[in-house]
């Protein structure tokens, strides 16, 4: 027993030696902290890669349905490869009752770890999942100043979207009106800007709009031919091959009227949403019509199972 306490009394009175046995401990305990921060960054870092990139594809895939699920799945697939990963097959499944409504994309991925080697610990693994569903658009920013009443749409059908005086059949909205709407304030100059460029403000399922009196032919001329000039797709957009974000599509509400006063509809209130496919414009004098095809498409925004589907669907993650 004397030997031992000899023994540590020689050890602990040699201040430099035991300095550097604190040392030697202080830089193993620091390299370990350095390692278990390094290594679980990267592990945090690649997680959150791997969220975004299915995130990305179910998106991506979403927008193909509900027509096309095995393009969608497609879709997704090259998404996340462009995205630099390797996804599992994507799922299409219904949602409440939506047939081929869903998709749901999952990932995982090794990350091999650099300083926790030394432990034994060569990799982890994270996981990742996404679900994306489409469903009737209930609210949208961006849409054109022009509304159509509620009906079933046949989208292999010519309509004339924004009658004329003169036009075969009479304004739904009553005379004096021919479907014009007042967004965001009224006159011809703004109703020629929210035409153009789509209403800067959000439209929502249930909002009360008031009608745009009047033809206003020559600005409706002028907003459209600037749209139709923005297009430069080759081979042209046409209703069944076309680009999502093509200027040519006005994204307009679907209506009920509230109030009418002498035949005329003053006010209406929207009740959904739908995608039109402009294909030319006519404007002389009173004569002035927008004619083209309704389209089924997918557009951010807001969307809700119960909304009733107009062709015009809402992309939104889920889960």
């Amino acid at each position: 027993m004397k030997i031992l306490i000899k023994i540590w009394r020689n050890f602990a009175g040699d201040q430099r030696g035991f300095a550097l046995v604190i040392i030697t401990v202080g830089i193993a305990a620091l390299l370990g902290f350095t390692a278990l921060v390094t290594d679980i960054g990267m592990l945090v870092l690649n997680k959150q890669q791997l969220f975004n990139a299915v995130d990305a594809a179910a998106l991506a895939g979403a927008q193909e349905l509900p027509l096309n699920p095995v393009l969608a799945k497609n879709t997704a697939e090259n998404y996340a490869l462009a995205n630099g990963c390797s996804i599992d097959q994507p799922t299409v499944s219904d949602d409440n009752g939506r047939q081929d409504s869903k998709i749901t994309v999952a990932a995982t991925k090794q990350v091999n770890f650099i300083f926790a080697r030394v432990l034994g610990i060569n990799s982890g693994t994270v996981s990742a999942r996404a679900s994306a569903r489409v469903a009737g658009l209930s609210s949208f920013k961006g849409a054109a100043p022009l509304a159509v009443p509620n009906q079933t749409f046949d989208f292999n059908t010519r309509y004339i979207l924004k009658q004329g005086s003169n036009s075969p059949a009479p304004s739904p909205l009553g005379p004096g009106t021919y479907g014009a709407l007042s967004l965001g304030g009224s006159g011809s100059s703004n109703y020629e800007d929210n035409l153009k460029y789509g209403y800067e403000g959000q439209l929502v399922v249930g909002d009360e709009i008031s009608t745009e009196t009047g033809n206003m032919s020559n600005p409706t001329k002028r907003a459209i031919d600037y749209r139709i000039g923005l297009c430069t797709h080759s081979p042209e957009c046409t209703p069944s091959h076309f680009d999502p974000g093509c200027p040519r599509i006005l994204i307009v509400p679907v209506y009920e009227p509230i109030v009418i006063v002498q035949g005329q509809v003053k006010k209406i209130k929207i009740i959904g949403f739908a995608a039109f496919l402009v294909d030319r414009v006519t404007a002389q004098g009173n004569e002035n019509y927008i004619e083209g095809c309704f389209i089924k498409m997918a557009a951010e925004g807001e969307s809700a199972s119960s909304q009733a589907d107009y062709g015009l669907q809402g992309v939104k993650l889920i889960e």
